[in-house]
């Protein structure tokens, strides 16, 4: 493929993205197997992953410019990697190469769920410095996960919040670590298991639970809480006020990377000027066309089959 050089900024604000870039491997299989268990697989495939590289992608198909701070390995998975976000159109100018293997994922996934193996690798080397590297402006959406380090997440949120820029942390995979971080999101976006470990209580997903799952993690006033609930959709808590979104029914095939289709897609929503209902809602459907197909990266919709998708529900 022919790399797409980064064009600057469409309509709007631009994504910013803290995060990862791997080389996922990627097995498929009828189902999971349980400890000490074989079971036959159906297919492997290596491709583009972590959770940053499919935020990213996950923005740009979503119709935002978006620029990726991380760092890979001198190594021809780095370079892989780098062409391949660059051709889906990625900002890559800020993407650095460190003295560690770039980062890999053994990604084991059925239709029902998955399991996932990360070795951190170059990823362990994004640092403040690197988050210097860019410019952050009013109306800009900087979003970070949690597989990069808490320090570098820290420095690109306070930018963030200091430019004006609206900060959205996806507390996955799930830690308590993110609980460092909470203070400095306007957005946190989590799924039930993360929920449930950063609030330490489960209580259920009922609009009570949630509300106080807010208090428990001392959100305030300003900052809104979204989880998503796998096919039942998802629910946005802001203080005293609980909006559910409900789900699409499809045939799910690899719910991999679905989350992080659901990130960038919200993320330029926000970019976009939408509102956070109306940013949730096109993230949702594209969550749900993401599941229908194996892989993470390359299982991201391009915004008009998810605008196509809603305007069929709507009819």
């Amino acid at each position: 493929m022919t790399p797409r050089p980064f064009t600057g900024l469409k309509d709007g604000g631009k994504v910013v993205v803290l995060g990862s870039v791997n080389v996922d491997l990627i097995v498929s299989a009828f189902r999971l197997p349980n400890a000490g268990e074989t079971v036959e697989g159906r297919g492997l495939v290596r491709q583009l992953g972590g959770k940053g590289a499919n935020q990213a992608v996950g923005a740009v198909r979503a119709g935002a410019a978006c620029t990726l701070l991380a760092a890979v390995g001198s190594d021809v998975e780095g370079a892989t990697m780098t062409a391949t976000l660059q051709d889906y159109g990625v900002d890559v100018s800020k993407m650095i190469p460190v003295g560690l293997p770039t980062g890999a994922a053994l990604v084991a996934t059925s239709p029902h769920d998955n399991q996932i193996i990360v070795v951190a690798g170059a990823n362990s080397k994004v640092d403040a410095g690197l988050v210097k590297s860019v410019e952050v402006m009013p109306g800009d959406i900087c979003l970070t996960q949690m597989e990069t380090p808490v320090s570098a997440a820290t420095a690109f949120f306070n930018m963030g919040q200091s430019a004006g820029a609206t900060t959205v942390l996806n507390a996955a995979p799930a830690s308590m670590a993110a609980r460092e971080l909470l203070p400095l999101c306007d957005i946190l976006v989590v799924n039930e298991a993360e929920l449930f470990l950063l609030a330490g209580a489960d209580e259920g997903l009922n609009d009570a639970a949630l509300l106080s799952y807010r208090d428990r993690m001392g959100m305030s006033g300003r900052q809104a809480l979204v989880a998503t609930i796998g096919a039942d959709g998802l629910a946005i808590v802001r203080s005293g006020s609980v909006l559910r979104i409900p789900g699409h029914k499809v045939d799910v095939i690899d719910t991999t990377g679905a989350g992080d289709c659901f990130c960038g897609y919200l993320a330029a929503g926000l970019a976009r000027g939408d509102d956070l209902a109306t940013a949730a809602i096109e993230a949702n459907a594209a969550g749900s066309i993401a599941v229908q197909t194996v892989g993470a990266a390359a299982s991201i919709p391009d915004r008009s089959a998810v605008l196509e998708r809603l305007r069929q529900c709507s009819a």
